[in-house]
């Protein structure tokens, strides 16, 4: 018995450990109000404007999504940029650079449409929170 408990714990802490090691709470980090987190931006996403990552000409759901999401956009005068990836361009990144490096990278990581605004990005957002945090983060 005291083996199988051993084992028990041996495995939950290997679970706990790979989950903190691969940094699967990261893209969780500091999330606004409509669950968009702190990012550094693709080199070439446009300021004051909403970038949106999926895969081009593409059928699937995810595409179908992004459409919806370009267009709500659109009808509500908020400027967008579409693209099917991203680079970073950073030279001699902090610490905090390139942990933004790494939460936009989770974050396209999850599945399209990543979406990024003004420094924050999030993956999959309904158009609703997509507005308001262009709104938010307009400046």
């Amino acid at each position: 018995m005291l083996v199988l408990l051993l084992l028990a714990a041996s495995l939950y802490g290997g679970y706990q450990w790979w989950h903190d090691r691969s940094g699967a709470g990261m893209v969780d980090a500091g999330a606004s109000p409509n669950g968009f987190v702190p990012v550094e931006m693709p080199t070439g996403a446009p300021r004051g404007a909403v970038l949106v990552l999926a895969p081009p000409n593409c059928p699937s759901e995810q595409a179908k999504r992004s459409e919806a999401l370009v267009a709500s956009l659109s009808r509500a005068g908020i400027p967008v940029r579409r693209g099917s990836s991203m680079a970073f361009d950073v030279v001699n990144p902090t610490r905090e650079q390139r942990e933004g490096v790494d939460r936009a990278v989770k974050v396209f990581q999850r599945g399209a449409p990543a979406v990024f605004v003004n420094g924050m990005a999030m993956s999959n957002p309904t158009p609703e929170q997509a507005i308001r945090e262009y709104r938010r983060t307009k400046g």
